[in-house]
């Protein structure tokens, strides 16, 4: 009754929407474009005539621009809008600028049903080099425009030698995590450009530890149109977050190329090459690292960086990659291909205190682990993308292929009340190999002067064949209990393939769009889980490489019946789809979308396991979704999806191939339905003021839970999935950034989020009659704060600091409600030295307090530092680097659920004393 009510709402609200969607009685269209130099993409000022077919010029306008308020410079976005014409038929636009040659570019009014009349982009070129004018003022950090925001890098004091990514990182709203995710204002940026196309297949990581920083001039943040989009010339619906960073124009053009070698103490090296030439006709790059410094060159100096950050244990790491970029008659259109490759080793020692919530008495597991790992990979990739007039192409063809191998010893005791309940001690080895195929295909014509039919399709296939070898003894303090030795086997080869193929049309009438589509998805999965007990057979002692063949450990009675299994699984979903947008509806002249997808979703699985099981589901789902935004201000969204639970989880089978883990399947398990809205909203003023609050409400019903049932006699878990009602989180933010002085030298930067998270499990001892639903809140506090002062261009400070606070309470009996927080403090500098010295020092303390083991509540102060020379005309770069030099670098995690909680201590780089040497050049091509 309550869907039926929540859907009957749905379709209210969107019916009022669509009736206040703007419709004019009598319509211009506008003529818009955009002009750019043609080497450095930048906005120029142009005078641009709007010309009949026969040449008659009927309008004039300037290219838009701005004068900043606080420096008073004059900024060209390259932008342009005629008033609008009415009729249909051909148009000229003539571009004219001083020191360029002119430019010309045809349009049409083909229909009116258009929205305007968009202008392909006007790419000028030089006729001379003209004479440059030094001006002197004061270096704005960024300057934002509606929704895009552009950061000037030379406005940025950083250390000598940086990449890409320490750059990012010290963008104003910017916050880059340690895997290369970058958020700005706390969204997401979903695509890393460099100056307008991809860089290494989009690889983000590629560009930020391999593009040297001092190459770069702007970086801009926006929206930006995708295919669909800029073939049409309206919005379709297909933006990106986009950050695009924009080379100087010395590295714009011609060859570059950037050497380092180092070594230090702890037997610490690093080596580095980046080759890359660059033209308008092709970009080629290619790039080598190898290191043992566990490749997070961005921890060093930016002062905003926590010992949770650090790679967990000591890694080596060997990386390759070549790239090809070639335009096809426009910068829209290209053609890249891309081969990496990459070798690691890792050696991980962990340490995890456990504590598991349980109605009468909560049990705890203190382990230790050490693990060495090696993998090789390769990737290959290749990308074309045509952009027409009257059509457009994307694809994508992938492959992959990585070794992974490696070994490992545990050791772990469970206890209650103080009391030991048992010992295991464990050594394993394993052996990995993963293949993947993938092609990705989308294809759209315009029909009809104004709509657009779209065929889209994917292949994508994936084998993994693994290997593992354990050796386990788990020991119990009482004679009553016998010790229990296993050596087991597991051969578990896989496969995945699957495949779409979808068909869609947009009807367009000027700033609205009815879009009716077709998709179909075959997923099929096979997976064999073959298990041996090698201690039936012998005692050993076994290793991967002389195991005997898979019939012979079958015929002497290694394979463990029980605990093998193979399925087959296959799904057949059919989703249609009638979606309506209007970009400038009346409430607000906001940007109305709504989605009303059908999706008829068919699984069956044949799993056996001691027998046969067949499975089968077929449910139709209604997935509505709505948004509404206005560009660059606010935006609201919400929607609703389902899904069935993993089908192996509905399967009849007991599963006790772990001593301590007992896992059974459960065929009453619901479907699946999540709830989501979120909404944000921006400010922008002078002073380089930004703040944007944004939150979000998200709810699971019928989430899936283990239930867990804990033996306090043999400490041995029996876990069930069973299907729950009450989860939900909501969360909000709060980022503001402002420059705190009239001449932009005082910044503050800071970043507030708040979460609460009601979870919900099932726990209880085993015999307990006791309640045994558990509900857990948890509150978490973070906000962290950057104060940066830049005096000049030879010194600038930062002050950072940050806490981050946890608060976990529940009804249960016998829960003892947990407090814990992590805080930090710490100072950053940027100092030019006398005899062409740069220093760079961070010093920060982190706190830890309220956590469950003792030595887990400290205070460390981590101290780095740097110290550069240039010679050689800036050429040859000397450097020397000290990584905590107090040594008191300590790795530690925190994480809490509706289960419990565990802290855990992994091992880190050691402190060290590194000296390296960075030769950069640059070649520009001599001018005609």
């Amino acid at each position: 009754m309550t869907k039926n009510r929540v859907r009957s709402l749905f379709v209210m609200i969107c019916a009022l929407f669509i009736c206040l969607s703007a419709h004019a009685q009598k319509y211009r269209y506008q003529v818009n474009g955009l002009v750019q130099d043609a080497i450095t993409g930048k906005g120029l000022p142009v005078k641009l005539y709007l010309m009949t077919a026969d040449s008659i010029v009927i309008d004039s306008v300037s290219t838009k621009a701005e004068q900043d308020p606080e420096s008073g410079e004059t900024l060209y976005s390259g932008e342009y809008f005629f008033p609008g014409v009415t009729e249909k038929g051909h148009y000229i636009v003539h571009a004219v600028s001083e020191g360029y040659q002119d430019a010309y570019m045809n349009c049409e009014l083909k229909s009116k049903r258009e929205f305007y009349i968009p202008v392909r982009a006007i790419y000028m070129y030089k006729v001379h080099k003209l004479k440059e004018v030094m001006v002197k003022a004061t270096k704005l950090k960024m300057v934002i425009n509606k929704d895009t925001i552009v950061y000037n890098a030379d406005a940025f004091n950083l250390p000598e030698g940086s990449m890409l990514e320490t750059l990012v990182a010290r963008l104003p709203g910017a916050k880059l995590t340690k895997d290369g995710q970058i958020y700005v204002n706390g969204k997401y940026v979903e695509s890393l450009l460099v100056n307008g196309n991809n860089f290494f297949s989009g690889n983000p990581m590629m560009a930020l530890e391999n593009l040297p920083a001092y190459t770069v001039s702007k970086i801009k943040v926006f929206n930006k149109a995708g295919q669909k989009s800029q073939m049409m010339g309206k919005d379709m619906g297909d933006k990106v977050y986009t950050m695009d960073v924009r080379l100087k124009k010395e590295y714009a053009t011609g060859y570059m190329g950037n050497f380092e070698a180092g070594a230090g103490t702890q037997h610490r090296y690093k080596t580095r090459a980046f080759l890359l030439k660059f033209s308008d006709k092709e970009r080629i790059g290619t790039y080598f690292n190898m290191n043992n410094l566990n490749d997070n060159q961005r921890a060093r100096l930016d002062g905003e960086w926590s010992p949770q950050d650090v790679s967990d244990g000591l890694t080596t790491t060997k990386t390759a990659g070549l790239s090809y970029m070639r335009p096809l008659g426009s910068p829209i259109s290209w053609f890249q291909s891309d081969v990496t490759w990459e070798h690691t080793n890792d050696n991980l020692v962990t340490k995890t205190n456990t504590q598991t919530f349980l109605p009468d008495g909560d049990s705890y597991r203190k382990a230790v682990s050490n693990m060495r790992n090696s993998s090789t990979s390769w990737q290959a990739i290749n990308m074309l993308v045509l952009v027409k007039d009257a059509y457009y192409v994307t694809s994508n063809l992938a492959a992959s292929y990585k070794k992974k191998t490696g070994w490992g010893l545990d050791n772990q005791r469970d206890s209650v009340h103080n009391s030991l309940l048992s010992r295991l001690m464990e050594s394993q080895s394993n052996d990995v190999k993963h293949y993947a195929f993938a092609f990705d295909n989308s294809v759209g014509w315009k029909v009809l002067m104004s709509d657009m039919l779209g065929v889209t399709s994917l292949v994508y296939y994936t084998r993994d064949l693994n290997r593992s070898l354990s050796s386990s003894d788990l020991q119990y303090p009482t004679a009553a209990l016998p010790a229990d030795k296993r050596v087991r086997y597991l051969n578990t080869p896989n496969q995945n393939l699957k495949l779409t193929a979808g068909l869609y049309y947009a009807w367009n009438y000027r700033d609205r769009s009815v879009t009716p589509e077709y998709k179909y998805i075959y997923n099929f999965n096979k997976a064999n889980n073959l298990l041996y007990r090698l201690d039936r057979i012998g005692a050993g002692p076994y290793s991967l490489d002389n195991l005997p063949p898979s019939t012979a450990l079958m015929m002497a009675g290694a394979l463990d019946g029980n605990n093998t299994y193979e399925y087959r699984e296959r799904r057949h979903e059919h989703l249609f789809n009638l979606s309506y947008s209007s970009l400038k509806s009346l409430l607000f002249g906001a940007e109305f979308r709504v989605g009303v997808p059908i999706r008829l979703l068919h699984a069956s699985l044949n799993y056996e396991r001691m027998g046969m099981q067949h499975i089968s589901r077929q449910r139709t789902f209604f997935e509505p979704m709505l948004s509404l935004e206005k560009q660059g201000q606010w935006s609201v969204r919400m929607g609703m999806s389902s899904d069935f639970p993993d089908m192996t989880l509905l399967t009849t089978y007991r599963d006790d191939s772990n001593p301590l883990y007992v896992r059974e399947g459960n065929s009453k398990l619901r479907d699946i339905h999540k709830y989501y809205v979120t909404g944000n909203v921006t400010f922008r003023g002078q002073h380089q003021q930004s703040i944007s609050l944004s939150a979000s409400y998200n709810q699971t019903d019928n989430a899936v839970a283990y239930r867990l049932q804990y033996d306090k006699t043999t400490s041995v878990s029996h876990i069930l999935p069973v299907s729950v009602n009450g989860n939900w989180h909501i969360n909000g933010s709060f980022n503001f950034t402002r420059a705190l002085d009239k001449n932009n030298r005082l910044t503050i930067d800071n970043n507030f989020a708040a979460e609460y998270r009601h979870s919900v499990d099932m726990a209880q001892t085993l015999g307990s009659t006791g309640n045994e639903r558990s509900i857990v809140g948890n509150v978490i506090l973070d906000n962290t704060l950057k104060l940066n002062y830049r005096a000049n261009d030879n010194a600038e400070f930062a002050l950072h600091g940050g806490v981050k606070y946890y608060s976990i309470t529940s009804k249960r009996t016998g829960f003892e409600a947990i407090h814990a927080g992590d805080y930090n403090v710490g100072l950053n500098t940027t100092l030019a030295l006398p005899w062409y010295f740069q220093l760079v020092t961070d010093m920060t303390v982190f706190m830890r307090r309220g956590y469950q083991q003792a030595e887990m509540n400290t205070s460390d102060w981590l101290w780095n530092a740097q110290l550069t020379r240039s010679f050689f005309n800036n050429h040859l770069l000397a450097k020397l680097q000290a990584f905590d030099m107090l040594h008191q670098l300590r790795s530690t995690s925190y994480a809490v659920n509706e289960q419990g909680r565990m802290e855990t201590w992994h091992n880190s780089i050691p402190r060290y004393v590194m000296f390296s040497l960075a030769w950069k050049f640059n070649v520009n091509p001599k001018k005609k």
